[in-house]
């Protein structure tokens, strides 16, 4: 068995537990669970990688649970702890599973620290919206990431985010890419996988958030990371456009979240300042960069649906 421990410094380290609190998916990502002692949980990060566990005891900057990646045998034991610094301890990782555990939490405690150590600015009265896609107003359907293993062998979901990357910016079409990874796997079809990854449940009541905020007389921006094929998905059969003002779609700006020159290009074409915009997402790491780029922003969670992200934006100062 290997122990191995992770730290990062914190810049605001009392604040951080109750941001900890609210927003678990900080550190144990997509699904996280409430931090309550015996929630089971199947979480995965922005790379579609997760794994499974159980919150075992949970005091004020400490939580103790347990965490197997996809396959293990059995779990590995885990602490976390909040003070001046943010400590995941690792304890009895089997051997074998020891490397992969490490990058995967080492992952975690960056964006977990990433965002906790980026301030939000001050704004003033907000006359534009940025909404984020996925998560937020849309979801996959439930079990899509087994699907893609499914389909396309125990590595590829790692492997297929990893070739949409370029093609979120454009710069790369994803049909061949997906072709070249299937042809060394089940056998799968690229028609299979995008079946799977185009399959969305879009959110009636989080749209309908959205037409309140053009109601109140704000700008709807949609700002969301999409390959061309899932963002034509979006745009002609879920008719998400006629929701918003404007639509940034990344793989037609050219750049993408979390890039300063994806939030930049979006306050040129609306000719605002970053102080008069708000952001809603439910990337950590996308909140943080619109929050350097001077644009106040909140960090969703997918769990609180509609009802929470209203509340955000009323946080954020938006009429609703």
């Amino acid at each position: 068995m290997t122990d191995f421990t992770l730290t990062a410094p914190l810049t605001a380290p009392g604040t951080a537990w109750d941001e900890v609190r609210a927003h678990p998916e900080l550190v144990w990502g997509h699904g996280a669970p409430d931090l309550e002692p015996g929630r089971d949980y199947d979480a995965n990060n922005a790379l579609g990688i997760g794994g499974q566990g159980r919150i075992e005891t949970v005091e004020p900057g400490r939580v103790e649970f347990s965490w197997a990646g996809d396959g293990w045998q059995q779990p590995g034991r885990f602490l976390l702890f909040i003070g001046t610094d943010l400590v995941i301890e690792a304890r009895a990782v089997p051997d074998e599973q020891a490397p992969a555990a490490r990058d995967y939490w080492q992952r975690a405690v960056a964006t977990a620290s990433g965002y906790l150590n980026q301030p939000d600015p001050a704004g003033t009265a907000p006359r534009a919206v940025l909404f984020d896609a996925d998560g937020v107003l849309q979801s996959s359907r439930p079990g899509w990431l087994a699907e893609f293993t499914r389909i396309g062998g125990p590595t590829f979901v790692a492997d297929a985010f990893a070739a949409e990357l370029d093609c979120l910016t454009g710069d790369a079409d994803l049909k061949p890419r997906l072709e070249r990874l299937l042809a060394c796997g089940t056998g799968g079809s690229v028609d299979e996988i995008l079946q799977v990854w185009h399959d969305l449940v879009v959110d009636p009541d989080a749209l309908a958030v959205v037409d309140r905020v053009r109601t109140a007389g704000l700008l709807a921006v949609l700002a969301t990371n999409q390959q061309s094929y899932r963002g034509a998905r979006m745009r002609h059969y879920h008719e998400m456009d006629r929701h918003f003002d404007h639509v940034f779609y990344s793989y037609e700006v050219g750049v993408a979240k979390p890039s300063a020159e994806y939030f930049q290009h979006i306050l040129d074409v609306l000719e605002l300042p970053a102080d008069q915009v708000v952001f809603v997402d439910d990337s950590p790491s996308n909140v943080r960069a619109a929050r350097a780029a001077g644009i106040p922003s909140a960090l969703h969670r997918t769990s609180d649906g509609a009802a929470g992200l209203a509340s955000e934006l009323a946080a954020l100062g938006v009429p609703i």
